[in-house]
């Protein structure tokens, strides 16, 4: 904690600058994510350039490290302080990868944040392979409907998607898809 409050401190450049080089292998480790995390937190509230660390987290594997245990909160923290390009390209190559990271404990933490960052369009793409008219469509509403994760996902799309015949018609086939054995009921109250 020695590192977190020195860069509260002095915000020395050469902190930052250490971080980002490591920033993927501190990522991985409990405290190390709890250091990059609160870094990354001051140098963007101070409005320093972060950009050096966020690179290498989109470059370090960003999937993986949004499905670990403790690297998920680094990248949500990344995504939250990153400057618009950056979140663009974080968001580009997590937004596909939506419904393998519902399923996860720690990557659905990571798709809320996606889906709380998104543009409107963005969320409608998100929307299409679970509302839309595919066949796979109904399987992957069944999905996040029947996971313990995946169905507060489900919760943030829908509370995202703007007011109008796309959401009303999401949470139509949500109260279609809701039974005794899944969390539609759950996800509908909210």
């Amino acid at each position: 904690w020695g590192v977190c409050v020195a860069y509260s401190a002095t915000r020395a450049p050469f902190v930052l600058r250490q971080l980002s080089a490591a920033v993927v292998r501190l990522s991985l480790e409990q405290h190390g994510s709890r250091v990059v995390q609160y870094v990354l937190k001051e140098a963007g509230n101070a409005g320093i350039d972060c950009s050096a660390a966020v690179d290498r987290v989109l470059g370090g594997g960003l999937e993986e490290l949004a499905l670990h245990r403790f690297a998920n909160y680094a990248v949500q923290v990344a995504l939250r302080q990153c400057g618009a390009g950056q979140r663009d390209a974080m968001l580009g190559a997590l937004l596909p990868r939506l419904l393998p990271l519902s399923a996860s404990k720690h990557g659905s933490n990571v798709a809320e944040v996606v889906l709380s960052l998104a543009s409107p369009d963005q969320l409608d793409a998100a929307a299409e392979p679970i509302f839309g008219g595919g066949d796979e469509a109904p399987a992957a509403l069944r999905r996040l409907l029947q996971h313990q994760f995946g169905n507060y996902v489900l919760q943030t799309l829908l509370r995202r998607l703007a007011d109008g015949p796309r959401r009303a018609a999401a949470f139509a086939k949500v109260r279609e898809a809701t039974s005794a054995e899944n969390y539609g009921r759950s996800v509908l109250s909210r």
